[in-house]
């Protein structure tokens, strides 16, 4: 499915009601959930600031796009900052900053397909339970313009897709500063876009349905 949208708030009210009347009961390894299966969504001008009905509000939304940026794991199992600043601490020599050399490659060839960064360290993830939901991203350059995509293994649609949006668009902005482009859309493919039980509920509410 493929949600077309101009702002995050938009696009999280289309994609709780694509998966409220078109998601399939799925019990998961964490709970019971309403999904739909590689959902794409992009957002044409991501740059929100309050999220109406979304938990978090600006300055937290603002703090966690911040930790994107920042290599440090901030005692956690993971962040995905350290993955996009710091991918393969504790597992090889010397850790990459995917950033940097994506910034790099873009200055070096704004036509480049090859502008991607991972967050899968297979030595580390395919024996932890804690893993990213993020497992890549990718940036684009047409027209001037610089456009970030990014895939999700799974993702939390009504709990986390709107800060993941949110700090996505923070990256891109950044990268785009760097390169000297015009900071673009955001498009996010979810493998599994899902909906946990115990946030009925609170789609219900947004969606206004209570």
């Amino acid at each position: 499915m493929f949600v077309r949208a101009k702002t995050i708030s938009d696009g999280w009210r289309r994609i709780l009601e694509v998966i409220w009347y078109s998601g399939c009961e799925f019990k998961s390894q964490r709970g019971a959930t309403r999904e739909v299966r590689n959902l794409l969504v992009r957002v044409a001008e991501p740059k929100d600031g309050e999220i109406p009905g979304f938990p978090m509000g600006v300055e937290e939304l603002k703090k966690y796009a911040d930790q994107l940026l920042s290599p440090d794991r901030a005692g956690f199992d993971y962040t995905y900052g350290e993955r996009l600043r710091s991918w393969g601490e504790d597992v090889i020599e010397k850790p990459v900053d995917q950033i940097s050399e994506v910034i790099k490659i873009l200055k070096k060839d704004a036509s480049t397909r090859r502008a991607t960064c991972s967050t899968w360290i297979p030595p580390r993830d395919l024996e932890s339970s804690e893993v990213p939901c993020l497992i890549l991203l990718d940036f684009k350059v047409r027209g001037g313009v610089l456009d970030a995509s990014a895939v999700f293994r799974s993702n939390d649609m009504f709990g986390a897709w709107p800060a993941n949006a949110y700090g996505l668009n923070h990256v891109n902005e950044f990268v785009a500063k760097k390169i000297k482009a015009k900071a673009g859309s955001i498009t996010t493919q979810s493998i599994s876009a899902h909906v946990y039980d115990h946030d009925y509920k609170n789609v219900e509410r947004v969606l206004g349905l209570l």
